[in-house]
């Protein structure tokens, strides 16, 4: 089939990339008013030297100035005007709008005073929650071709004040789980600049992709404006960074992918390999906290809540490679396993030439980028064996050899 041929599907494609365009201006514009606004909050994540003893995630601070937060008020304010603005909030289910605001101010209130791991997980399960309530559960998935059913009992009507809420088991508990869960190993990835947006991009955009595919239109439109939101402030937190997302951007990121996989009407499959990357990394991250922790085995939203050094970036960044490198090297995984995701879905070929060619540009830049930081490596090695040997002999040299990238970070000041 030639895409060109089918018009209501351009039109589609040209609805949601002006979508795009749109939310991306508006967040790229509102994002240095976020700044300003952290500034003046005190929403500010200061750098380990700057910080107590003892204090949560102190061993995970890797910038070296204080770093305004609130990126993501600019992403959630750009995602409900540009809904609002087009008369599209309605394509969203109540609960998850309602879910939505409580995920907004779990982020600016943890931003503004980091509030403690019991308080957070209490308004997840609440945002969870609205979701469930509004009739949004995983009732039953198909696993190579294999249906599995998560309504084992008969309708348990909850009458909660006036309202008649049906209670399914186990689904309504497998999708708190799988939202709360989200959340949290998609706001795990956020530890190098630029590093959750782009996954979280990239997820986005295969989900727009498959969504549209499947002729789910309204979804797909809101999908796109949130991705540009999202994509508006990726310049400011490109390293060095200059503003970051925070607890808002990452967590809604999270609550957001965990809820459009839900209601989407993809495959699980799909879904599950697309986050794959984060997904495993996380629980990667968790065995090891519980294998670290024996006295917190028991205590699950503990182990989820501690800090350390053993995500995928960080031993990424201890292998010596740089910020950008990480984003590249990380991005780069998330691009293979997404387009490979496409192929596999059934999708016409003309909507993964994008992504492939991308995926292809990616690898590439990313080679080549790893073979030049290899041999400025190695030029700094041959010099400083140079110098040593010359210091040996007596004679002084001074010489000016080109610096790593990213060796220091730069102070941003609104």
């Amino acid at each position: 089939m030639d895409i060109f041929s089918n018009t209501y599907l351009v039109q589609n494609i040209a609805l949601a990339g002006s979508l795009i365009f749109v939310s991306f201006l508006l967040a790229h514009f509102l994002t240095p008013i976020a700044g300003m606004l952290a500034r003046k909050l005190g929403a500010v994540d200061l750098p380990a030297r700057l910080r107590k003893r003892g204090e949560r995630g102190l061993d995970t601070r890797i910038h070296a100035y204080p770093y305004p937060k609130l990126g993501g008020l600019a992403v959630a304010a750009s995602f409900l005007i540009v809904l609002i603005g087009n008369n599209m909030l309605g394509n969203l289910p109540t609960g998850v709008i309602i879910g939505i605001l409580i995920i907004i101010v779990l982020g600016f209130l943890d931003d503004v005073f980091e509030i403690s791991a019991p308080v957070q997980f209490a308004l997840q399960f609440l945002a969870a929650f609205a979701v469930v309530a509004s009739g949004i559960s995983i009732t039953s998935i198909n696993v190579l071709n294999i249906p599995i059913s998560f309504d084992w009992l008969p309708d348990i009507i909850i009458q909660i004040g006036g309202y008649a809420y049906n209670f399914v088991f186990p689904g309504d508990v497998l999708t708190i789980l799988w939202i709360i869960g989200l959340i949290n190993v998609i706001n795990w990835v956020g530890g190098v600049d630029a590093l959750n947006a782009s996954v979280s991009s990239i997820a986005l955009g295969t989900m727009l992709i498959l969504i549209l595919s499947l002729g789910n239109i309204p979804l797909a439109m809101v999908i796109a404006v949130y991705l540009g939101s999202v994509l508006g402030v990726l310049p400011f937190n490109w390293n060095p960074g200059k503003i970051m997302y925070g607890s808002i951007g990452d967590y809604l990121n999270g609550f957001l992918l965990a809820v459009f996989a839900i209601i989407g009407g993809a495959k699980w499959n799909a879904t599950l390999i697309v986050l794959a990357l984060p997904i495993i990394d996380g629980l990667y991250v968790f065995y090891s906290r519980w294998k670290a922790n024996p006295q917190l085995r028991s205590k699950p939203f503990q182990l989820m809540n501690l800090s350390g050094y053993n995500h995928l970036h960080h031993r990424i960044l201890s292998a010596g490679y740089s910020k950008k490198m990480v984003v590249l090297i990380e991005g780069t995984i998330m691009f293979v396993i997404c387009t490979i995701v496409l192929y596999f879905s059934g999708i016409n070929q003309e909507y993964i030439a994008i992504p492939v060619a991308l995926m292809i540009i990616l690898i590439i830049f990313t080679f080549i980028t790893f073979r030049v930081k290899k041999a400025q490596k190695e030029k700094n090695l041959k010099y400083a064996a140079q110098l040593a040997e010359e210091e040996k002999m007596g004679s002084v040299v001074v010489q000016v050899v080109g610096k790593e990238e990213d060796d220091e970070d730069q102070k941003f000041v609104y």
